[in-house]
């Protein structure tokens, strides 16, 4: 009796609990639908506030560009009646001002082609000299012995490497000097 009890009470949490999940899955779907159609809402809402605020930019736009036009027109014609006033004070400046105003112009054009001239010799010539003192310095560094490399640490300091342990000296004169071995 026990057991036909308890399949049955077994039975019937089966059938409560697929009850309940058919429910559970019904809410939920009618959940996701009222959520679909806020957001639907919210689109067309926020599509119609953007189309409304376009159109009222697109208005002034238009107007802008009305105005500018206008003012654009305007400004021709001042400009051609100033250039018609200009012409004729050219024409008349033509005849014979050109020649005081011509004169200091060449003068100062010569004195500043001379000036670059001036510079430009004098800048090859401080290039031709460094160019000279790269060249020495690197047939010194070529001409080093054998065994003996020059390296620069990035930071301003030189070094000398040596491949074995040099002879380090004291000259007569004072000065300091390596012994190569070879």
């Amino acid at each position: 009796m026990q057991k036909n009890s308890m399949s049955a009470l077994s039975e019937r949490i089966r059938t409560e609990k697929k009850k309940d999940q058919e429910h559970i899955q019904v809410e939920i779907q009618l959940e996701l639908e009222q959520l679909v159609e806020g957001l639907k809402n919210g689109f067309v809402a926020e599509l119609s506030t953007t189309k409304t605020a376009i159109g009222g930019h697109l208005v002034e736009i238009t107007k802008l560009a009305s105005d500018t036009q206008q003012a654009l027109i305007d400004d021709l014609v001042k400009i051609g009646l100033a250039s018609e006033k200009n012409r004729k004070a050219a024409l008349n400046s033509i005849r014979w001002g050109w020649l005081k105003y011509s004169l200091p112009a060449l003068s100062v054009l010569v004195i500043i082609l001379g000036a670059n001239w001036g510079l430009m010799q004098w800048q090859s010539s401080q290039i031709i000299a460094k160019q000279q003192q790269i060249k020495q310095a690197r047939e010194t560094l070529n001409n080093l012995p054998q065994g003996v490399r020059f390296v620069a640490d990035g930071q301003g300091k030189s070094f000398l490497i040596y491949e074995k342990k040099p002879e380090t000296f004291e000259t007569q004169s004072g000065e300091w000097a390596t012994g190569l071995n070879n």
